[in-house]
């Protein structure tokens, strides 16, 4: 991309030559070249601008008109709050072509932000199967799933890339990759998704069956006694060390 300065300067270059065509910076000659300079620096600049549009993962401008085009937000999306969020949403709509192999969720997943591997179950066939292996029935065969990493889909505000309002920090709703994976999903099939992440203390009760999540009604089970002052699930505060076996939801 060219500045005005330099566009100025190939302007000058293609004058005659002689007295008449004075190239000294106070001239009115220059001055006229200089505001042609400008808005050929302008265009140029603009064009630069849409090399980013036509791509998804970094549209600012026509994202809105994307968003349309793809029908979003859909029945898996909310309006998002972040640009960054928008984008990925976008960006996923795009490459759901429909295939059945683990990679192809595993970059579904990335698309939107979500770092996993992806569990495959198989029954014990006698002749097959070996001492140690787990057990199961053959309906296990149409059963995987998702192992997700808590806390990779954290969206930080970056300067180039948030927008103005955007939060500094952003958790998204974990109901977004659930209802993606299942909408894909192979119809015969049966997804199940296990959360880790540093947020989670060793000190989880088994009876411990939910995620912090932005959706009340997924806080559900109980607390074990050792849980940790520092988890915080972004309500605003850390928790106590009073909670007994007894508490189910926050509020």
């Amino acid at each position: 991309m060219k500045t005005a300065i330099e566009y100025l300067r190939l302007l000058q270059s293609l004058l005659p030559g002689g007295p008449a065509w004075n190239r000294d910076e106070n001239s009115v000659l220059t001055q006229f070249l200089y505001g042609q300079a400008e808005e050929f620096s302008r265009v140029d600049a603009r064009s630069n601008d849409l090399l980013n549009e036509i791509k998804t993962e970094t549209t600012s401008e026509l994202i809105t008109d994307y968003e349309i085009d793809f029908g979003l937000p859909d029945d898996c999306t909310d309006p998002a709050e972040t640009l960054i969020e928008r984008r990925n949403i976008l960006h996923t709509k795009l490459i759901t072509l429909g295939q059945q192999d683990k990679q192809y969720f595993i970059d579904l997943a990335a698309a939107l932000g979500y770092e996993i591997t992806i569990t495959e179950h198989k029954p014990f066939w006698a002749g097959i199967g070996a001492a140690g292996d787990p057990c199961g029935d053959q309906d296990v065969i149409f059963n995987w799933t998702v192992n997700a990493l808590y806390g990779a889909e954290i969206i930080y505000f970056l300067a180039g890339s948030g927008a103005a309002g955007d939060p500094l920090v952003r958790y998204p709703s974990l109901g977004l990759l659930e209802c993606t994976i299942n909408k894909y999903k192979p119809g015969h099939t049966t997804v199940n998704f296990i959360y880790t992440g540093p947020e989670f203390d060793q000190g989880f009760d088994n009876s411990f069956n939910s995620v912090p999540s932005e959706e009340l009604e997924h806080l559900e089970g109980s607390f074990f006694r050792s849980f940790s002052n520092a988890f915080d699930v972004a309500y605003g505060g850390d928790f106590g060390r009073g909670f007994d076996n007894n508490f189910n939801r926050i509020g």
